[in-house]
């Protein structure tokens, strides 16, 4: 799960995050503890955004879970999405959800839309095009991270584990793309 900063907001050690390199790790707050971050692209999607948002990733998954709650890979109104912008953000102090405000994005509607449209979050995930990553049934989203090969394989409590994307699968309505935890793309029903 990744969410953005403004760039002048002050990292953990009163340092502006402007004055990390991409991939340095940062730990934020979440439900009361430190949890690292990766530093993973100053200035993201600057022609949307403006310049001056830097994108912080977490570092491990926060658990498994379903990326919907019914087979639609319907990005605006999945179960994923909406987790992340209600319970999860609610674990970030309060400091750190006023700095990352909400952040515009490139995604597919999904659910038989195929257009590449932007929208507005606060927490959203990577798409697979942001982790480096391309199939001919996937649009291009964004533009690949950085730190795209480091995010490939993600992690929860030391064992490499799968990650949904935020991409559904464009050649149906109830798909969407994940990576495995070998870091190869691989795809799922949505309430998988």
């Amino acid at each position: 799960m990744i969410f953005v900063y403004r760039t002048s907001a002050v990292g953990p050690s009163g340092t502006p995050l402007s004055d990390y390199e991409e991939g340095a790790l940062i730990k934020l707050n979440e439900g009361g503890s430190p949890v690292e971050f990766y530093v993973s692209k100053h200035d993201y999607e600057s022609s949307l955004n403006g310049a001056g948002r830097t994108l912080v990733v977490r570092k491990d998954v926060y658990d498994q879970r379903k990326w919907h709650s019914s087979k639609v890979n319907a990005w605006a109104s999945c179960t994923m999405r909406s987790w992340l912008n209600s319970t999860y953000k609610g674990l970030l102090d309060a400091d750190i959800q006023e700095a990352m405000g909400t952040t515009t994005y490139r995604y597919t509607p999904g659910n038989g839309n195929t257009t590449v449209s932007t929208r507005s979050d606060a927490v959203f995930l990577l798409s697979l095009t942001e982790l480096g990553q391309s199939n001919r049934d996937a649009n291009v989203e964004g533009s690949a991270l950085p730190i795209a090969s480091t995010l490939r394989i993600a992690y929860r409590n030391g064992s490499a584990t799968t990650q949904w994307t935020r991409s559904p699968r464009t050649n149906n309505t109830y798909v969407a793309w994940r990576m495995g935890s070998d870091g190869l793309i691989y795809y799922n029903d949505c309430n998988y």
